[in-house]
Order: C-alpha cells, then structure tokens, then sequence
C-alpha cells in the first residue's frame, strides 16, 4: 500500500516506521523543519533544552519497550527514580503530597489526615473540583490539589469530568496515605512515572532522530488540502495515497479538507490549552520535577533538564532548568523573579531560551465524550482515513501510549 502519514510527532514516525517496516510505500508530511513535534530537543548554549515540555519514556507495556530500544539501543538511555518535589510554604515536600503529609507543619498534616479520613463519604461528585475535595478531603484538596489543577488547566474545575484522570494521577488508598504518615515514610508507591529513561545525548530528539532514520520525510510542508479522488487520496493536489494517517489537531482540520457542518461545530467544542516553557540556568539540583502549586507564581512546574543526563549543561556544577506556565497572555521578560513567575528560591539565574506551544493539554470539559464520540464516529466510515496521535484522537496520552496506539492501528491496517 502507498501511506501518507500527516504530522511528524511521536505517534506519526512510530506509525511511519512499523509500517514502512512491514514493506509499505510511506510518505511522512511535517510542517516544522525538524522532525519530532511536542518530543523535540535543542541546545541553546550548550544546554538541552525540551521546548515543549520533558518526555521521558517508561511503559508498562513491553513490545514498546522492546521496539523502542530495538531502534534506539538501551545503552544510549540513562534510567533515573523520579525525585519530584512541591514548592509548598516555602519548603519542598516531596512528590506526591497526600503521601508526604510526614513532610509537614504538624498542624497541617494533622488537618490533611483528618479529613482525608472522613473524605469519600457520599455519591461521587460529577465534577472535577468537587471530585477532589470527596476524593483527598478538603485540606489535601486546599492545599494542592485544586490550586496546582487550576493552574495546569486553567480552565473551571467545576466544569471538568472526572474519569479521565485515572491512570494520570497518584490515587492512593486511606491505607497508604495513612502508613506513609506513622513510618514518616514519603516514598512513591505504585505512581506513574516512579522511573523512567531519558536520552543521555541529544535529549528525547536523539530517539525521534532514530525512529525518523530513513524515512521518506517532507519537512517544511503546509498541507493545504486533503482530498480523495476516484478512491485515491491526494495532498495539496498531489500523491494517489491507499490511506492516510492524520495526527493533525482535530481543529485543524475544517481548513484543509471538507467536512459536515456537525462534524465541524463538534470540532469547534473541543477544549485545550497552550503553554510557554522557558529554559534558564540554576545550580546544580538531583530534583527531576518541581510543582508549584501556590497562585503567588505564575508557573506550575520546572523540569530540572540537568536532572536527566548529565550531559545537559556543558558546566558541570550547574544544572539547566524550563519553567513552565499555561495559557496564551504570558508574556516571557528577563525579571521572571520579580514578576511572580517562580519563586526566588529556585536560584534563577539568566533566561536562556524560550517556546510557545499552540496545543498543550487537552481538557476534558463535560462536553468531551459528546464531541470526540460524534467526530471518532464520522471519521469511522472511510477506513482509508485514521486519526492517530494525542491532538487528533484528543486524548492526553504518553509517549508509550502513542506507540501503542501506533502499533494497533498499523496491525489493523
């Protein structure tokens, strides 16, 4: 079969590669100059910089693991515990903290153990807000869990679902919460993410570049139309594809080929969020993961880069860090201290780079199951055209997950 493969991200190559693999003619479209989409790396100064957020990759499931270290021998990987830590009245507690309450004020843990112990009584709220409060209990929820989520979705928690967060949070047990206070014990049990390998050279780029080798890749293309003709698919007029493999964000589609108006307004419902990531110097820190949950900083979490490999700042006593904040108004200036972006703590020295992101999270408002159902519907009655990907099934999926998903959709086709 001749394949288009729209999008050069994650889920696209891995597609891309398993199908080309298997003997099919595949042709890759990418509108950036560089291949990997949100999992692209950079050097600024000698320092790694992941400008769209750090992907790590770790998998429960193994044919994943093995592909990926198949193409991109393990050798090549630095494997690292997870060591994240919240930014929380001034003091760092370790991650996740409904399982650090021993790391608190004594009256605080006090509050955040009673309450969780009397949390879950009653039906299960519908929304996410609520849903954190009867889940956590209200100090855990006061203190954490609502401030960071407000943050990161920046969008009403009350008008959130509550089903999607399930396999993406810590959901620990009164049981553990429990022991982990009597032995003083914060350590992460059974959390996602507890480990996981990165790259030492190159950043997670170096394993896109590996999936990516030997490709036929169009960089720099701007898909402008999608058609099928007499059976055949064509981009921008040009091409006879058997089937298409879109990973395009689902609301960019209505610009680049015909739609019903239902299928478009379903679209137009679809939520999200954008983000702004900016790379900076600081010393040298073994902390993986910073969350900052407090309203007084308009961040939500640092990636300590330097925490990865150690490869990622040329100075070895100094460590590289990217600060995270959400939405589209932010704007980046050189006093990211003094202007409440993160806490002078952190030992921010100088910015070094910086990269919006259009597409970041995809929130899962109560319309979410109406709108993605209706558009996965559609698209289910041509079986030449499939929607892969994070922003094109409109799902917040990891790396593992989007090969996974790549791997089904090439058996089936």
């Amino acid at each position: 079969m001749k394949i288009a493969v729209l999008g050069a991200g994650v889920s696209g190559l891995s597609a891309a590669r398993m199908l080309k693999d298997k003997g099919h003619e595949v042709v890759v479209y990418e509108k950036n100059p560089t291949i990997g989409g949100l999992a692209r790396s950079r050097y600024v100064n000698g320092m790694l910089y992941d400008p769209h957020g750090g992907h790590i990759l770790n998998s429960k499931h193994k044919e994943v693991m093995d592909w990926v270290f198949s193409i991109y021998p393990k050798e090549n990987w630095q494997y690292t515990d997870r060591n994240a830590k919240i930014f929380f009245s001034g003091k760092y507690v370790s991650y996740p903290f409904e399982l650090s309450l021993c790391e608190l004020d004594a009256d605080d843990a006090v509050d955040c153990v009673h309450d969780f112990v009397l949390s879950q009584m009653g039906p299960e709220p519908d929304n996410f807000k609520d849903w954190l409060t009867w889940n956590f209990g209200k100090s855990i929820a006061d203190f954490y869990m609502i401030p960071y989520n407000e943050k990161i979705w920046a969008y009403p928690l009350e008008d959130m679902g509550t089903g999607w967060m399930r396999g993406k949070m810590p959901l620990p047990t009164k049981k553990e919460i429990i022991r982990s206070v009597i032995l003083k014990d914060p350590k992460e049990r059974k959390m996602p993410h507890s480990s996981f390998y990165y790259p030492l050279h190159g950043g997670i780029q170096s394993m896109v570049n590996a999936i990516g080798e030997g490709l036929n890749i169009h960089t720099d293309f701007t898909i402008k139309s999608i058609k099928k003709v007499n059976g055949k698919w064509n981009v921008n007029g040009e091409g006879e594809y058997d089937k298409i493999i879109s990973t395009i964000p689902l609301p960019e589609l209505p610009g680049v080929m015909e739609l019903p108006e239902k299928v478009v307004n379903l679209i137009k419902g679809l939520k999200y969020n954008s983000l702004t990531t900016v790379l900076f110097d600081c010393p040298k820190t073994d902390i993986t993961w910073l969350y900052i949950p407090s309203h007084d900083y308009k961040c939500h979490r640092v990636g300590y880069q330097s925490a990865l490999t150690p490869y990622a700042n040329p100075d070895t006593t100094r460590g590289c860090g990217a600060l995270e904040v959400i939405g589209t108004s932010f704007k980046v200036t050189d006093d990211i201290v003094n202007d409440n972006t993160l806490p002078k703590e952190l030992g921010f020295e100088k910015i070094l780079d910086h990269q919006f992101s259009e597409y970041a999270y995809v929130i899962h408002d109560k319309g979410y199951d109406t709108n993605v159902n209706g558009i996965k519907e559609y698209f289910k009655g041509d079986s030449t055209f499939n929607l892969l990907g994070r922003w094109a099934t409109w799902n917040y999926k990891n790396m593992d997950l989007c090969m996974l998903d790549a791997m089904e959709l090439t058996k089936d086709l």
